[in-house]
Protein backbone atom coordinates (compact mmCIF):
# COMPACT_ATOMS: atom_id res chain seq x y z
CA UNK A 1 0.00 0.00 0.00
CA UNK A 2 1.40 3.42 -1.08
CA UNK A 3 1.52 6.10 1.59
CA UNK A 4 1.17 9.73 0.54
CA UNK A 5 2.66 12.70 2.00
CA UNK A 6 0.31 14.53 4.92
CA UNK A 7 1.07 17.59 1.93
CA UNK A 8 -0.25 16.05 -1.14
CA UNK A 9 -2.67 18.53 -3.41
CA UNK A 10 -5.95 16.93 -5.10
CA UNK A 11 -3.82 16.48 -8.33
CA UNK A 12 -1.31 14.40 -6.13
CA UNK A 13 -4.45 12.20 -5.36
CA UNK A 14 -6.28 11.84 -8.65
CA UNK A 15 -2.44 10.96 -9.82
CA UNK A 16 -2.94 8.08 -7.24
CA UNK A 17 -6.20 6.99 -8.17
CA UNK A 18 -4.53 7.22 -12.39
CA UNK A 19 -2.14 4.47 -11.01
CA UNK A 20 -4.55 2.70 -10.05
CA UNK A 21 -6.52 2.41 -12.99
CA UNK A 22 -3.51 1.64 -14.72
CA UNK A 23 -2.86 -1.53 -12.66
CA UNK A 24 -6.50 -2.58 -13.34
CA UNK A 25 -6.21 -1.70 -17.04
CA UNK A 26 -3.40 -4.90 -17.30
CA UNK A 27 -5.51 -6.42 -15.20
CA UNK A 28 -2.85 -6.76 -12.53
CA UNK A 29 -5.72 -7.02 -9.83
CA UNK A 30 -3.23 -8.51 -7.09
CA UNK A 31 -1.31 -5.43 -7.60
CA UNK A 32 -4.54 -2.82 -7.72
CA UNK A 33 -5.69 -4.68 -4.46
CA UNK A 34 -2.62 -4.25 -2.90
CA UNK A 35 -1.80 -0.67 -4.19
CA UNK A 36 -4.57 1.05 -1.56
CA UNK A 37 -6.16 -0.19 2.15
CA UNK A 38 -9.72 -1.44 2.14
CA UNK A 39 -12.55 -1.24 4.19
CA UNK A 40 -12.69 -4.74 5.81
CA UNK A 41 -16.99 -4.52 5.57
CA UNK A 42 -16.79 -4.04 1.79
CA UNK A 43 -14.57 -7.32 1.22
CA UNK A 44 -12.52 -6.68 -1.73
CA UNK A 45 -10.77 -9.26 -2.81
CA UNK A 46 -9.00 -8.78 -6.44
CA UNK A 47 -11.22 -11.24 -7.92
CA UNK A 48 -14.01 -9.54 -6.61
CA UNK A 49 -12.79 -6.24 -8.28
CA UNK A 50 -12.45 -8.30 -11.48
CA UNK A 51 -15.98 -9.64 -11.26
CA UNK A 52 -17.01 -6.07 -10.95
CA UNK A 53 -15.32 -4.72 -13.74
CA UNK A 54 -16.43 -8.24 -15.98
CA UNK A 55 -19.97 -7.71 -15.16
CA UNK A 56 -20.47 -4.24 -15.88
CA UNK A 57 -22.96 -3.06 -18.68
CA UNK A 58 -23.03 -5.54 -21.53
CA UNK A 59 -20.77 -8.06 -20.83
CA UNK A 60 -18.30 -8.83 -23.71
CA UNK A 61 -15.27 -10.87 -23.52
CA UNK A 62 -12.15 -9.41 -22.20
CA UNK A 63 -14.12 -5.93 -20.89
CA UNK A 64 -11.36 -4.11 -19.24
CA UNK A 65 -10.50 -0.70 -17.50
CA UNK A 66 -8.91 1.69 -19.28
CA UNK A 67 -6.75 4.95 -17.93
CA UNK A 68 -7.64 6.81 -21.42
CA UNK A 69 -11.32 6.86 -22.64
CA UNK A 70 -13.59 8.93 -24.94
CA UNK A 71 -16.29 10.78 -23.38
CA UNK A 72 -20.06 9.49 -24.48
CA UNK A 73 -23.04 10.65 -22.73
CA UNK A 74 -20.84 10.18 -19.32
CA UNK A 75 -18.12 12.49 -18.53
CA UNK A 76 -15.81 10.54 -16.65
CA UNK A 77 -15.29 12.41 -12.77
CA UNK A 78 -11.99 12.65 -11.18
CA UNK A 79 -12.79 14.27 -7.85
CA UNK A 80 -11.90 14.71 -4.59
CA UNK A 81 -13.78 16.34 -1.60
CA UNK A 82 -11.79 17.44 1.95
CA UNK A 83 -13.49 18.20 5.07
CA UNK A 84 -11.74 18.29 8.51
CA UNK A 85 -10.17 15.05 10.04
CA UNK A 86 -13.33 12.43 11.79
CA UNK A 87 -13.30 10.36 14.27
CA UNK A 88 -12.29 7.77 12.09
CA UNK A 89 -9.23 9.44 10.78
CA UNK A 90 -11.17 10.28 7.62
CA UNK A 91 -10.18 14.01 6.02
CA UNK A 92 -11.94 13.40 2.21
CA UNK A 93 -12.79 11.12 -0.30
CA UNK A 94 -12.04 10.84 -4.09
CA UNK A 95 -14.50 9.56 -6.57
CA UNK A 96 -13.25 8.11 -10.01
CA UNK A 97 -14.90 7.02 -12.63
CA UNK A 98 -13.41 4.00 -14.63
CA UNK A 99 -13.12 4.00 -18.47
CA UNK A 100 -14.50 0.95 -19.72
CA UNK A 101 -12.92 -0.27 -22.82
CA UNK A 102 -12.09 2.94 -23.81
CA UNK A 103 -15.04 4.23 -23.13
CA UNK A 104 -16.09 6.61 -19.51
CA UNK A 105 -18.52 4.93 -17.38
CA UNK A 106 -20.64 5.12 -14.62
CA UNK A 107 -18.84 2.77 -13.48
CA UNK A 108 -16.98 4.40 -9.85
CA UNK A 109 -14.50 3.95 -7.37
CA UNK A 110 -15.04 5.34 -4.55
CA UNK A 111 -12.05 5.98 -1.76
CA UNK A 112 -11.71 7.38 1.61
CA UNK A 113 -8.19 9.94 2.43
CA UNK A 114 -6.96 8.93 5.77
CA UNK A 115 -4.66 10.40 7.91
CA UNK A 116 -1.91 8.44 9.81
CA UNK A 117 1.10 9.13 11.16
CA UNK A 118 2.71 8.08 8.39
CA UNK A 119 0.71 10.50 6.08
CA UNK A 120 -2.44 10.01 3.77
CA UNK A 121 -3.26 5.98 2.88
CA UNK A 122 -6.11 6.18 0.36
CA UNK A 123 -9.01 3.34 1.21
CA UNK A 124 -10.84 1.67 -1.41
CA UNK A 125 -14.30 2.14 -0.10
CA UNK A 126 -16.70 0.63 -3.79
CA UNK A 127 -16.72 0.39 -7.11
CA UNK A 128 -20.25 0.48 -7.98
CA UNK A 129 -22.88 2.14 -10.61
CA UNK A 130 -23.48 5.56 -9.83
Amino acid sequence: MEVLPETATDADLIAFADRWAALMEREDYAAAHAFTEHDAYQGWTPDLMRQVVRSYGDVRDGQRVTVAGVPSDITQRKAVTRWPENAHGVVGEVWYDLNIDGVASDLTATFDIVRTAGGLVVRLCDIHVM
